[in-house]
């Protein structure tokens, strides 16, 4: 199984790591929404130049995808503004609103089988 962790770089939540599971066994690429809404997988409500829905990020199985979700302050992609949905490198920053983030590189974890030997 894969997890994909996104890194808070600034911000009240400075240093903060979330790690969301992949679903690539369904077909579909992963989808991480980040914005200021309750509901969003990355939700940055402390910062008020996100807009409710502010970007979306996708993993492939290959490469990860940012995309500006028609934001009123938009998405950078370093010092540029991006417009349609770019490639993001591993370790790339960038910034919603006054947040920077970062994609950290894929982790690969196995699930543990049961140890018959265990007590509980």
């Amino acid at each position: 199984m894969d997890e994909i962790s996104v890194a808070l770089m600034s911000g009240p939540q400075d240093g903060a790591i979330l790690t969301f599971e992949t679903l690539l066994d369904s077909g579909e690429p992963t989808e991480i929404t980040i914005g200021r809404r309750e509901g969003c997988d990355v939700c940055l409500n402390y910062d008020s130049q996100v807009s409710r829905e502010h970007a979306m990020l996708w993993y492939d199985g290959e490469r990860f995808w940012l995309e500006d979700q028609n934001s009123t302050n938009g998405t950078y992609l370093g010092d540029d503004r991006i417009t349609g949905r770019v490639e993001l490198q591993p370790g790339e920053l960038f910034r919603v609103g006054r947040t920077w983030l970062r994609v950290e590189p894929i982790s690969h974890f196995a699930a543990r089988e049961p140890d018959d030997d265990m007590p509980f």
